[in-house]
């Protein structure tokens, strides 16, 4: 489905300029026009748009108006909105804002800017819905563009798949609340790993389940530093007693008390280096299948990661 943007502004020319300038490639939206605050307001509720352009200036509502309704109605709260007026001055601005406008764009104003601005609140729009609300990390659409665009470009990338081993465990001994701050803490920790490394991604698909994104080259360090990391902190998510013991002591899925080892780091990785990965799915598919095999063999009480080497 394309995105689909609204064009509030009573100047016809106005209207058609920028309805050309959205519509043609390689942005390529449906634009919607309306001429006035009353039609805007009635198209916002008819038709969803993504975004809305909105003029301060337009006869019967003006912008001011339209903005504090279309916030103040639950179905059309969150389209993010672009106030643009001839109207300069901070008062002006302060006042848009504080009405709920998203951006800001002052007449005349450059068509490049004006098309670089509504780019950036729709992406950062979509990762907000997308993002996870624990973490506050991408979430699993924002997740799957980024795979597919690093696909399109055709760049080297290396794609890991992360969990922690037997969460289910730990959530059973400590309970949720806590079972949440080690996710939070976990979410920290792999971030920081990827604070300086260039064109890094950290995603978190829900649970304990996390995706990062480097290049080749950079990966395997990566990995090893999420590792250590881990294995670092890990005995600051357990009591005192099961800190000295070295295990906690809880149900498995079919009611029985088991001992169980303190959680560590599984992660599967899986690269375009070797092997054509033109879709999402398939990137997600091999880098399980690593993760998995890694679950597989003996555990040595360490963190661990495991590479697809595979040319097919």
């Amino acid at each position: 489905m394309k995105t689909r943007i609204l064009i509030a502004d009573d100047e016809e020319q106005i209207r058609k300029t920028l309805k050309r300038t959205f519509q043609a490639r390689p942005l390529d939206y449906e634009v919607l026009s309306a001429a006035d605050g009353s039609q805007a307001l009635s198209m916002a509720l008819s038709e969803a748009p993504d975004l809305i352009l909105l003029d301060v200036s337009m006869p019967g509502k003006d912008g001011w108006r339209v903005l504090d309704e279309l916030r103040g109605s639950p179905l059309t709260s969150m389209i993010p909105v672009i106030m643009v007026t001839g109207l300069s001055d901070v008062p002006c601005r302060v006042g848009g804002f504080n009405l709920g406008a998203d951006d800001y764009v002052a007449k005349p104003f450059s068509i490049e800017e004006l098309r670089a601005r509504v780019r950036r609140l729709l992406c950062r729009v979509r990762r907000d819905i997308g993002a996870n609300p624990l973490t506050r990390l991408p979430g699993s659409p924002a997740i799957e563009e980024e795979v597919s665009r690093r696909i399109r470009e055709g760049k080297p990338f290396a794609f890991g798949y992360a969990d922690i081993d037997r969460f289910k465990s730990y959530n059973d001994r400590y309970g949720f609340a806590l079972g949440d701050w080690a996710i939070q803490e976990t979410a920290r920790l792999l971030s920081g790993a990827l604070a300086s490394v260039e064109e890094a991604f950290l995603g978190h698909i829900g649970g304990d389940d996390f995706v990062f994104m480097t290049s080749p080259a950079q990966a395997p360090a990566v990995a090893q530093k999420m590792a250590t990391a881990f294995d670092r902190r890990v005995l600051d998510f357990y009591a005192e007693p099961d800190r000295a013991r070295g295990f906690i002591e809880a149900k498995d899925r079919e009611g029985r008390w088991r001992r169980w080892p303190l959680i560590r780091l599984s992660m599967g990785i899986v690269t375009n280096e070797r092997r054509r990965l033109q879709h999402y799915a398939r990137v997600v598919q091999v880098a399980s299948e690593m993760k998995a095999f890694l679950k597989s063999t003996p555990e040595r009480g360490l963190s661990r990661f495991a590479f697809d080497r595979r040319s097919a």
